[in-house]
């Protein structure tokens, strides 16, 4: 029996909005905010096509250091790195051609995520990275 139908990583920011907006200059949409009782944003969706993060709330978001809070896979990466770039978003490493398959690049957000965001190069019959 198949369950698995998506994931949605949630990253812990300290400003929904201000990451709404990070993630926008990327081509990510807003599909909603939820916010506390008192009024202030405490969770976003976002998505650019089939890729979903949720935004959290945190006031004590340290980001994941050197390591990636989520690997996107996009279907064209230059064109993707180029609107970033085109939106000021900087590049935390420039796109590279992996052992593994995939050419992609890094990016942080503005509260220390470090997503890498990939074009696999040889896709599987199951999808990107399979």
């Amino acid at each position: 029996m198949s369950q698995g139908h998506r994931s949605m990583p949630i990253l812990s920011v300290r400003d929904v909005l201000k990451s709404v907006e990070f993630f926008e200059c990327l081509g990510f949409s807003s599909a909603g905010h939820w916010n506390n009782d008192d009024g202030t944003v405490n969770f976003s969706i976002i998505v650019l096509d089939d890729i979903t993060l949720g935004l959290m709330r945190d006031v004590d978001a340290r980001g994941t250091g050197e390591n990636w809070a989520a690997y996107l896979y996009v279907a064209d990466i230059d064109a993707l790195a180029d609107h970033a770039q085109a939106n000021n978003v900087v590049l935390a490493r420039e796109i590279v051609d992996q052992f593994y398959g995939c050419r992609d690049f890094e990016i942080i957000d503005p509260d220390g995520n470090r997503l890498c965001i990939g074009q696999d190069q040889t896709p599987g019959e199951r999808g990107p990275g399979l």
